[in-house]
């Protein structure tokens, strides 16, 4: 595999909108190999009870998500943006405001801005695979000892693209197209 540069990124972006929503600094200006998300919307856990059962002889296990209130969400519109307050231990699921359109020779790598670090937050995100379309879905918790301030349209993570050599499986899991969090019992995929 191999890192695809800035280039070929934005050329992909506007060939195959490869991301969708991004902002004007990340298409005219952007730095390294990969371009930053901004937060988009912020998730508030409300109700817990969620599970994930191992796969048996039957077939694949069922699970069940957290159920979710979304709190905040970026208005492109406004310059005048909400404000996040994560204290101490506190923990939200995050949306990104861009999407992503993954086509089967890519996998999108995302990584924590080091200012949100900095401050005491850490955001967990995984691998995104082939084919997988909408909005990064990521936790959030500040690890600091002090709350931090987090405005909504902020960047929170750079994604960076890796070209893939062979056979790929587009994505077919319960999270296409965005989806938080999987609030029903649902037979895993």
């Amino acid at each position: 595999m191999a890192v695809l540069g800035l280039d070929q990124v934005l050329k992909r972006i506007k060939k195959d909108k490869l991301l969708e929503n991004l902002g004007a600094r990340e298409l005219e200006n952007p730095e390294g190999v990969g371009v930053d998300l901004r937060l988009g919307s912020v998730h508030k856990i409300i109700k817990g009870g969620a599970f994930i059962e191992a796969d048996g002889k039957v077939g694949l296990g069922k699970r069940k998500g957290v159920t979710t209130k979304e709190i905040y969400r970026f208005d492109p519109d406004s310059d005048n943006q909400k404000t996040l307050t994560v204290k101490p231990g506190d923990y939200y699921l995050v949306q990104t405001w861009e999407s992503l359109n993954t086509p089967q020779d890519l996998m999108p790598i995302v990584y924590v801005r080091s200012s949100l670090f900095r401050a005491g937050l850490l955001l967990l995100n995984t691998k995104t695979d082939p084919g997988y379309q909408g909005g990064l879905t990521m936790g959030l918790t500040n690890l600091g000892p002090f709350p931090v301030k987090l405005q909504l349209g902020a960047r929170i993570c750079n994604v960076v693209f890796l070209q893939i050599s062979g056979k790929t499986v587009s994505y077919r899991g319960q999270h296409q197209g965005g989806r938080v969090s999987s609030h029903k019992k649902e037979q895993q995929v």
